[in-house]
């Protein structure tokens, strides 16, 4: 009774059968996931990595709730000539200011509005000390004059004259902004300041208003103004702006540029072009498909999960990769088309299959953490992995039978390139293959020494995203740091009530104490010349200065003491000063959405002696404002880049373990059940064991620091690790015969490294630092873990079957086989 066909066999006689409606199923099938994946949206703001419910990330929802940021555009200005550079400002901020509020809440490029608001009201900013002074100087004064006999035995007065300066020459912008104007003190360089509705942690805010500027400056030619005026848009918004595009754009070179040398490599691999198509469609199909999982799961793909597509192609290529290697191995033994693919399926389904679970289940165990950043990129890898190898299983025989259903027999020439060369170097070098192996693998506990410590990269210049930049802009930044330091950008704290600032104010600085990493703390009472109460108790010190003045047994001073004394004159329409009597300018950061006014405190980081491009002078300051305690037992969360960079480092150190050690759990448990018998899933546990060894080794050596993005590629590459050995381990089960799995097998597994690498490879050509740190890190494991599977492993399994032969031939009495 002839053996009835397995169920793979069973499998490729169906499509056969069904192979028009399967290919238009398949159709269907990828039009609803473009359907679905052309409407994600990309959102680059680093929030979106976090933990949706970490108390900072839920204290800046709040935040962008009342009152969005304070994040300006900042449009530099340069010429020798300050009064050019002048008149162009105000040409520019006339047309800004013309915009629609929803483009542009407001636009300046000076502080003469403010600066004529505190000389008319600098009597009132004068401290009660200061005023009282006056008043007894001025008592003393009149009484002098009326009793010349008056005896003052004070021996330190202040003069007339030393009042009048002291009075008049006050600044309550400390020197900043020289002649009223955003400029240096040469005048060389000027700013305008445009604020846009939202703030810079809202998806696109503020994208209006850049991309309305930059069409502002070319209509407004500089040129007409000075032959050598050039100007450079700028600050927090620009910089937001300016990165997202970079994002966008390294996307598409990225996958671009991926799809390109992957499609070149099969190509050259199989040395037929009809492969790439019958290779790449099926994966192009899978990776879609994921990006239809985001669309359905989370509607949007954030900064990380944006670059999945050339990794997931890269991967997810592999499966059709394996088959059609085995299906032209099997061609050029001169059978037909519709054997070879049985014999394809058969031989490869179960390996690929396991190597397809083992990577989904890898990416799945990031879906454990609460670490957005991962979690997404876990469901989107694993739906991918899946996608793909289920695309490639029904899709390419499909193909493959209606194309070569008359398909002439192939010679041996037709079967694709093999690693023969490697094969003979593990028969012929085993021993030493062999020992070089143990070395590397104990060389790599530095590795796990460096990790062990933790050694988080902390310079944010390591991480973002590198834009092209000349001297030119390089000295506009200078200038601009030089000029504004850190206010363009405060850390916000909102209070519940009006009377809660005080207390914020003092809270703040009383936690302060030791990290020393707090400079001005600004509210609104701040700008004003204090509280109603305050303002009242200077306006009646101020009528007594004003009465006093005025005084008859004053009139006989002389031409030189009256205009003094008109200089210290307090005006007769002063009065207590509410925050709708401020300038736009000041009283436009601590205005809510709702018109609200006093409940906002601006808090600025020390300007000595931090850096915000530093994680742990950021840790310093989060530190100090992400919880205030205030005196009445309230604990107040606030937020802001400091803020939100302790709850990602908090979540990546946290989560990065949990990930890493269900990968492992997950991968070794899904190769013991599936792989049979268990010798082969030992020798694909102990390929991978190697190849992460080796891995987490170089990188050790290298001195590698941890990001929140590089984190994973360790339990990504658990999965992807595993598929190799497995492939290897599967071929050699069929035959027995290691040096042809390294031939045959091993040239297809290695050409799906180097797809892989080629995914990860394209990373490294992206402006965001992060993503090369992550794509580095991917190829290292990749490199280890086929070099693990093609040639470590390999060796040691030559090794052992030697040594039984050997220990066999006695008994035998025949010779060891030379294999």
């Amino acid at each position: 009774m002839s053996e009835s066909p397995s169920l793979s066999v069973r499998y490729c006689r169906f499509v056969a059968r069904q192979a028009g409606v399967i290919l238009i199923l398949v159709a269907m099938v990828f039009a609803g996931a473009v359907a679905l994946a052309t409407r994600l949206q990309l959102k680059t703001a680093f929030v979106e990595l976090l933990p949706s419910n970490d108390p900072g990330v839920v204290a800046l929802a709040k935040v962008q709730q009342r009152m969005g940021d304070l994040s300006l555009l900042l449009i530099g200005v340069r010429s020798p000539d300050k009064g050019a550079n002048i008149r162009y400002a105000e040409a520019l901020t006339a047309k800004l200011r013309a915009l629609p509020p929803s483009v542009c809440a407001l636009a300046t490029y000076n502080v003469s509005d403010l600066k004529a608001f505190f000389e008319a009201n600098k009597w009132l900013y004068l401290s009660e000390d200061d005023l009282t002074n006056v008043r007894d100087r001025l008592r003393k004064e009149v009484s002098k004059r009326k009793n010349p006999l008056t005896l003052d035995l004070s021996d330190d007065e202040e003069t007339i004259d030393q009042m009048r300066e002291r009075i008049t020459q006050q600044d309550k912008l400390g020197g900043k902004f020289p002649g009223g104007v955003f400029s240096n003190k040469e005048g060389t360089y000027l700013w305008v300041a445009a604020l846009p509705p939202g703030g810079i942690f809202g998806e696109r805010s503020g994208e209006e208003l850049y991309y309305t500027a930059k069409r502002l400056l070319g209509e407004l030619d500089g040129k007409q103004f000075h032959p050598e005026l050039a100007t450079n848009l700028m600050g927090p918004v620009a910089g937001a702006v300016i990165t997202r595009a970079a994002v966008e754009s390294d996307i598409l070179w990225v996958t671009i540029s991926c799809a390109f040398i992957v499609a070149l490599s099969i190509g050259l691999y199989f040395r037929r072009i009809r492969v790439v198509p019958l290779i790449g469609i099926p994966a192009v199909v899978g990776t879609v498909i994921a990006f239809a999982v985001a669309q359905v799961a989370f509607g949007y793909v954030n900064s990380s999960t944006a670059f999945l597509g050339s990794i997931i192609l890269g991967n997810g290529i592999n499966y059709g990769i394996i088959l059609m290697s085995r299906y032209y191995e099997e061609r050029a033994t001169g059978i037909s088309s519709a054997e070879a693919l049985e014999r394809a399926v058969d031989g490869s389904v179960r390996g690929t299959g396991v190597a397809a679970i083992c990577a989904s289940g890898a990416y799945a165990s990031l879906m454990l953490t609460s670490f957005r950043g991962f979690f997404q990129f876990g469901v989107m890898g694993a739906a991918g992995s899946i996608a793909c190898w289920l695309v490639t299983f029904t899709m390419l025989p499909a193909l493959l039978t209606v194309l070569d259903r008359r398909a002439k027999a192939l010679d041996k020439r037709a079967a694709p390139l093999s690693l023969a060369w490697l094969g003979r170097v593990v028969a012929g070098r085993t021993t030493a293959l062999l020992v070089v192996s143990i070395a590397l693998t104990v060389l790599s506990v530095r590795g796990v020494v460096h990790f062990g410590e933790t050694p988080f990269e902390y310079n944010f210049r390591n991480l973002n995203v590198r834009t092209d930049s000349t001297p030119a802009a390089e000295e506009f930044a200078d200038q601009q740091d030089a000029l504004f330091r850190r206010w363009p950008q405060p850390y916000i704290v909102l209070a519940d009530r009006t009377e809660d600032v005080g207390p914020i104010k003092e809270a703040i600085r009383r936690q302060d104490q030791k990290a020393k990493a707090i400079g001005q703390i600004v509210t609104i009472y701040d700008i004003l010349p204090g509280t109603s109460e305050e303002q009242r108790t200077k306006l009646a010190l101020l009528a007594d200065i004003r009465k006093m003045v005025h005084d008859p047994a004053l009139d006989a001073v002389d031409e030189k003491e009256r205009k003094q004394l008109k200089e210290i004159d307090p005006p007769t329409d002063l009065r207590v000063l509410v925050p709708d009597d401020l300038p736009p300018l000041a009283r436009r950061p601590f205005t809510e959405v709702d018109g609200s006014i006093g409940k906002v405190v601006l808090v600025y980081y020390a300007e000595k002696g931090l850096s915000v491009m530093n994680g742990r002078d950021l840790l310093r300051i989060a530190d100090v404002i992400q919880r205030i305690d205030l005196p009445d037992g309230r604990k107040l969360e606030t937020s802001g880049n400091a803020v939100v960079f302790s709850a990602m480092l908090r979540s990546v150190l946290r989560d990065g373990p949990i990930a890493t050690a269900a990968a492992l759990v997950v991968v070794l448990a899904l190769i013991i059940l599936v792989m049979r018998p268990l010798p082969a899933a030992a020798m694909a546990i102990l390929s991978l064991v190697i190849g992460v060894a080796w891995m987490v080794g170089a990188a050790g050596w290298a001195e590698v620091k941890i990001t929140f993005l590089n984190f994973i590629a360790l339990p990504i590459t658990f999965g992807i690790g595993a598929e190799y050995a497995l492939n290897v381990v599967s071929r050699f089960q069929q035959g027995r015969d290691m040096v042809r799995a390294v031939a045959s097998t091993g040239a297809a597994v290695a050409l799906c490294s180097w797809t892989t690498i080629v995914g990860y490879g394209s990373l490294l050509a992206a402006r965001n630092r992060a993503l090369q740190g992550f794509g580095a890190m991917a190829i290292l494991g990749e490199v280890a873990c086929l070099t693990a599977a093609v040639v470590a492993l390999p060796s040691l399994i030559l090794w052992l079957e030697r040594r039984r032969h050997r220990s066999l031939s006695p008994q035998l009495g025949e010779p060891p086989d030379p294999v």
